[in-house]
């Protein structure tokens, strides 16, 4: 038996889509949500409470693990932390429905570009954000990681506009080391796909103030688990 997860990254405070890809899934046997940054668009505490209270009217019963964005704000973020699925820095224990448990990581912002959006990092402060949270695993849960960023890993169709790579590369370096099982990542709107990155499944499921999303089912079989992904657009 597989277990469902809805993935979205890049809601940019774009309410109406938001509610409804959950208006379409968020009762079609859905164990959870992730999240990978970019919630609002430049929002302070009141545009973050609207923003997850959409996710609390629309799938209440739904856990949601998410990270905050280059273009979410401090206060924002101060806002988030409040919450139990917020991951930067922090893991969460998943249960399949088999009674199997995985783990998710995670480390939010945008690699530092420009310095004109509120939550921007150098290397070191995301390799350091995202050990942080792998160190909170133990040894036997790293085998079968889902790691959740908003910076893709560098040198990867997901980080890829017009002919850049845009990623990090602290994360590239995490990516071939740890080999988590899935990565769900967002920031380049135009990296959206997925594919095999090593042993990785990578996921950037697009903008969802586009109405991009993704469905990924992970599966615990014979040799091991296994990721699957739809790739979905409203």
């Amino acid at each position: 038996m597989a277990d469902l997860y809805l993935a979205i990254a890049d809601i940019h405070s774009n309410t109406e889509m938001l509610t409804n890809i959950l208006t379409e899934h968020a009762h079609k046997g859905l164990k959870a949500i992730f999240a990978a940054g970019d919630i609002t668009n430049f929002g302070q505490e009141g545009e973050a409470r609207r923003l997850l209270s959409v996710f609390r009217q629309f799938a209440p019963e739904l856990p949601l693990y998410f990270v905050a964005g280059n273009c979410d704000t401090r206060r924002a973020r101060d806002e988030f932390e409040a919450q139990p699925g917020y991951l930067e820095r922090r893991s969460a224990e998943l249960t399949l429905s088999d009674d199997t448990e995985m783990r998710a990581i995670g480390a939010g912002g945008g690699l530092h570009h420009t310095g004109m959006t509120p939550f921007e990092l150098k290397e070191r402060d995301l390799e350091s954000n995202l050990e942080a949270a792998y160190a909170l695993c133990q040894p036997d849960e790293t085998k079968n990681l889902i790691v959740l960023t908003h910076t893709p890993p560098r040198d990867t169709f997901a980080d890829q506009r017009a002919s850049r790579h845009l990623g990090s590369s602290a994360f590239e370096a995490f990516l071939y080391e740890h080999k988590p099982l899935l990565w769900i990542c967002g920031h380049i709107h135009e990296g959206r796909g997925a594919r095999y990155e090593g042993s990785t499944l990578l996921v950037n499921p697009g903008p969802a103030m586009q109405g991009c999303y993704s469905l990924i089912a992970i599966e615990h079989t014979a040799g091991g688990f296994r990721a699957v992904v739809d790739l979905r657009k409203l």
